[in-house]
């Protein structure tokens, strides 16, 4: 009789713990997964930022902000508003240019109307920064190789053109010369003829 009496004392308390105890919907929202997530190591770039929360946060909550900074700690890379969606709070993101840690910071109100804040970390590699860099368009190879093909092209009538000009200065030399020969033969022969008509030759 004694212990059903102990056991029914015991159950008053206990029951008014349990009814006093705060239940989980009145406890603060938090944070329960981000992408990109915590300190975590991309060899992609990723074009946002996404928390998720255990609850759904307040749309538009006064002070709502997701702050997205730089290596260089300086330089600011979000882009956009803030998107709600369920227990989601997204933001779109620059092109991430610089290879180093990344800060995450952001303020949002939770849905019993306290505002959570954190920061968090992610780290983009090299290679990430080098894969999402623009590639020059081959096709501007293309013409400069055609050009110097067309500069080769008009340059090579201008090389035969010395020989050419040889050729015509050969001929030439061949003309003067026959007309020297024809002069001088002509000169002998009006020589001979004048010393044969000359009085007392033998003729």
């Amino acid at each position: 009789m004694r212990r059903i009496r102990t056991a029914a004392a015991l159950v008053v308390p206990v029951a008014a713990a349990l009814l006093l105890a705060p239940s989980p919907a009145l406890a603060h929202d938090v944070l329960t997964g981000s992408n990109p997530e915590d300190e975590a190591t991309l060899e992609t770039l990723p074009e946002e930022v996404v928390l998720t929360f255990n609850n759904a946060p307040m749309e538009g909550g006064s002070g709502s902000a997701i702050v997205v900074t730089g290596p260089d700690e300086e330089t600011q890379y979000e882009d956009g508003e803030l998107v709600f969606d369920g227990t989601d709070v997204s933001v779109g993101l620059a092109p991430l240019d610089q290879a180093g840690d990344y800060t995450i910071a952001f303020r949002v109100v939770s849905s019993d109307g306290h505002p959570i804040q954190e920061t968090l970390t992610f780290t983009v590699t090299d290679e990430a920064i080098a894969e999402a860099a623009p590639e020059e368009p081959a096709e501007e190879e293309a013409p400069a190789e055609n050009e110097a093909a067309d500069e080769q092209a008009e340059e090579a009538p201008a090389e035969e053109a010395p020989a050419e000009e040889a050729g015509g200065s050969s001929s030439t030399m061949l003309i003067i010369g026959g007309v020297v020969v024809l002069a001088i033969i002509g000169l002998i022969a009006m020589l001979v003829t004048r010393m044969r008509n000359r009085p007392g030759s033998d003729s």
